[in-house]
């Protein structure tokens, strides 16, 4: 029988399988990022047909991302009620959306433009006052 006799070892099988992180020279760049779009609609905002007052990008929400952010337009420009219209016809709708979570109805493209008209919230008051007064003004004439 032979003798076994023992391999050379080289500088490559003495080193560890995994390296050191703490003394590795060169760190890892193993950090991953996802950027996605979010769905955005360019708005054309008119005060009782006049303006527009405002042109700004809404982000789309709900599930799909499809969805007009109508309260929250409702509530920075104090409207109570909006219309999409066509400039050119002046015909327009109105929008609709669901009180729970303000979000409209009818859904939208990404990188759409629309022309909404909004009707003030003071509107209302101001009108019922100037009803009142109407039949005060008449009895003090005649």
């Amino acid at each position: 029988m032979g003798e076994i006799e023992e391999a050379s070892t080289s500088a490559d099988e003495m080193s560890p399988l995994l390296p050191n992180p703490k003394t590795d020279a060169i760190p890892s760049t193993r950090t991953k990022s996802v950027k996605t779009k979010v769905p955005e609609i360019k708005v054309h905002l008119y005060k009782q047909g006049k303006g527009p007052i405002d042109e700004f990008t809404s982000s789309l929400g709900g599930w799909e991302q499809d969805q007009l952010e109508v309260r929250d337009i409702l509530d920075k420009y104090g409207l109570k009620s909006v219309y999409a219209f066509k400039p050119e016809t002046g015909r327009g709708v109105p929008i609709r959306f669901n009180p729970r979570n303000g979000r409209s109805i009818l859904t939208y493209r990404d990188g759409s433009e629309i022309h909404i008209d909004g009707e003030p919230k003071w509107c209302q008051g101001q009108l019922a006052r100037t009803w009142f007064l109407l039949p005060l003004t008449n009895m003090g004439i005649g």
